[in-house]
């Protein structure tokens, strides 16, 4: 007995200390491919592959071609004075930062907006803004810049004038601007370039046509600069994409079975199911008006698209040929009605409240009126498709929950989060 005590303590102390560094090397191996099964033993082979298609977020943007300085450092500190300078506004207290607040996810604790006047949607976030194809709710945009210049002129938002940018330009940033875009007209001559006008203004409809292209190229410019800016508000790294590129403990227990519920029972994925979490597209799901007026959504929406003089197949788009094609596929047609923008869910739980009308505080409040299979009435237009009831548990729904809270992202860089110096 004595000797075989022996054989097995021999064999075993071969066994931890004899190994050569081939055999180190396989055991290594082989834990790692058991951590690699630990993390995904949650969901079958084609439920892991699903979780892998959501992530991570591309390193950049896609590519701004009819903005010639979207990606140009010295316009995107320019564009960000502009987003910040309150008197980019009618009276000089509201700037773009006003609804899209560095200090909630770039987006806005009221329900609906309030800028010079009281809105009728929730501003959303302009965190990642720069990956979408659309912009605004009702996709009336093309392009970040052209969203820049509804805010500007809108007068539920900053309601000033084109006129009175230009000559704010030429009065505080005239050496900046320069650098970027080259000379501005001679704003100094006040019979040619009164001090405040848009279009429907007799002051700017009288003016010559080489002067009103000449107001309106700066307010594009004025607009690419702030695309420029916020095309560096990129949130990335969210623990979620931790946990799919390896990291088993990025986030909990419950958090996987929310993923799990999210795209399987949930159908979530259905509409946000890409890496971006949301799917370049409009849908009318029966939220309800709650007292707001009719809103239409994207039928509107593409008949302002078309009509916009800044479209990105207008004079003042860097690149027109490809965008014109596209926008002729475009025609309003009743099945747009009531559509609305499916919203990224990246950075969802910064970004209270909910939908265009902002009527939802939480996000539990979100997953149980989808739970319950939307609504049947109160809602513009038409349901394209019917959403049926979810049948969720109390468990599920917390779970999603916790799984939602998985997608905040690591902020942008900090100087970009804070209003700068302006001159």
């Amino acid at each position: 007995m004595r000797l075989i005590a022996i054989w097995i303590l021999c064999n075993l102390v071969l066994f931890f200390f004899g190994c050569g560094e081939e055999d180190l090397v396989e055991m290594q191996s082989e834990r790692e491919a058991e951590q690699t099964t630990e993390m995904s033993g949650l969901f079958s082979d084609s439920e892991w592959a699903v979780v892998q298609g959501l992530s991570p977020l591309p390193n950049k943007p896609p590519p701004s071609p009819t903005n010639r300085v979207a990606d140009n450092p010295d316009a995107a500190q320019l564009g960000q004075m502009f987003f910040f300078d309150a008197r980019f506004s009618k009276d000089s207290t509201i700037s773009c930062a006003t609804c899209h607040s560095p200090f909630h996810g770039f987006a806005d604790v009221e329900a609906t907006s309030l800028g010079n006047r009281r809105g009728t949607r929730n501003a959303p976030t302009v965190l990642n803004a720069a990956y979408n194809e659309w912009q605004f709710w009702d996709g009336r945009a093309d392009t970040l810049w052209a969203q820049a210049l509804f805010a500007l002129e809108g007068e539920d938002e900053q309601a000033g004038t084109r006129l009175q940018y230009a000559h704010l330009v030429h009065r505080h940033y005239q050496a900046d601007y320069e650098a970027v875009f080259g000379p501005l007209p001679n704003l100094e001559d006040a019979a040619r370039f009164p001090p405040d006008g848009k279009p429907g203004d007799p002051t700017f409809d009288d003016m010559s046509e080489a002067d009103r292209i000449a107001i309106n190229t700066v307010f594009a410019n004025i607009g690419k600069a702030v695309e420029a800016y916020e095309r560096l508000l990129i949130s990335r790294n969210a623990p979620f994409d931790r946990y799919v590129a390896g990291d088993e403990e990025a986030i909990t227990l419950e958090a996987k079975r929310g993923l799990k519920v999210f795209i399987g029972k949930g159908v979530c994925v259905l509409c946000h199911g890409t890496p971006h979490f949301r799917d370049n597209d409009f849908h009318n799901i029966g939220i309800p008006q709650d007292g707001l007026p009719e809103d239409i959504g994207r039928f509107q929406g593409v008949e302002k698209l078309l009509a916009d003089p800044f479209n990105s197949a207008s004079i003042y788009s860097d690149s027109r040929a490809d965008a014109a094609q596209m926008l002729r596929l475009l025609e309003p047609r009743l099945e747009h009605q009531g559509e609305f923008k499916t919203p990224t869910l990246r950075n969802v739980a910064l970004t209270a409240p909910y939908f265009h009308t902002g009527e939802f505080p939480t996000l539990a409040s979100v997953i149980e009126f989808n739970n319950a299979g939307g609504t049947t009435n109160e809602f513009a237009g038409r349901s394209a498709v019917r959403v049926e009831p979810l049948h969720l548990t109390e468990q599920e729904k917390q779970d999603l929950v916790e799984f939602l809270e998985t997608l905040t992202g690591e902020p942008p860089p900090a100087h970009l989060l804070i209003k700068p110096k302006l001159p």
